[in-house]
């Protein structure tokens, strides 16, 4: 299980997804999206949640944080390795409504905003669209991927 959870942290730090749907929901409104959203907790559920973590914020840099740039794009900024480098992911997250595709590392990940207020964001994705990338990025942690099938991951943000 620590293989299991160690491989969400590895595969969350690299990763923003999103997927799921819930057709009920109202698209968000886009005035709340604007500014900086601070990734602060990854959930994993399959059936009930198994595990919530912290986001793994590189320890003594600045939080990494998504900037809207537009109504319905984003820019996500990363701090890697000791001396806090910044490297920037350009159209790393695209929005129409509650619908949300990312590029990550050129994988493209779909998924939805199930929870948006002023202050927070959910964003719900099916495990299954993190597998092309936990494979290239990770390959010893492919043996365990079958134990996730079914499972979403659900990652919250907060705005600073």
């Amino acid at each position: 299980m620590k293989k299991i959870l160690f491989l969400f942290i590895a595969a969350s730090a690299i990763l923003f997804a999103s997927c799921g749907s819930d057709d009920k929901k109202e698209d968000p409104p886009v005035s709340s999206t604007q500014g900086k959203w601070e990734p602060t907790t990854i959930q994993l559920v399959k059936i009930a949640p198994l595990y919530t973590l912290d986001y793994p914020h590189t320890e003594s840099c600045p939080k990494d944080y998504l900037e809207f740039t537009a109504a319905s794009s984003a820019v996500f900024f990363r701090h890697e390795t000791a001396n806090c480098t910044v490297t920037e992911y350009a159209n790393a997250f695209q929005q129409s409504g509650n619908n949300v595709s990312l590029n990550v590392l050129g994988y493209q990940i779909n998924g939805t905003i199930t929870a948006q207020t002023e202050t927070s964001m959910e964003i719900q994705s099916d495990i299954s669209a993190y597998i092309p990338i936990i494979k290239a990025q990770f390959p010893e942690y492919e043996q365990y991927l079958s134990l996730l099938e079914g499972g979403t991951v659900k990652l919250s943000f907060v705005k600073k």
